[in-house]
């Protein structure tokens, strides 16, 4: 991978844990998921279909979220990478 590629992950990872560090964000994903916890909660167990619904919603909340953690891992990799060919690049020099 080149340096550009690694930069704009960098870049892409900084957005992201920006966004997930916003408190409005953080808020959001909380009150949602205690919405859908509570939605749970207090359908009738013999209504499948509304269970099953909520269950859904849950998972594409929780997947959004890990989309996200997972855009921040790779940008701290990149990171990672760039810093050691910088290492690399100084070696080479000296």
């Amino acid at each position: 991978m080149n340096d550009q590629d690694l930069k704009l992950k960098a870049a892409r990872g900084d957005r992201a844990q920006i966004l997930l560090s916003d408190p409005l964000i953080q808020e959001a994903f909380i009150r949602l998921k205690g919405d859908l916890l509570n939605q749970f909660n207090s359908s009738n167990l013999d209504d499948e279909k509304a269970r099953l619904n909520t269950w859904q919603q849950g998972q594409l909340l929780d997947k959004l979220e890990k989309n996200f953690i997972s855009i921040v891992k790779t940008g701290e990799n990149a990171k990672l990478s760039l810093f050691e060919q910088s290492k690399n690049t100084i070696r080479n020099i000296i």
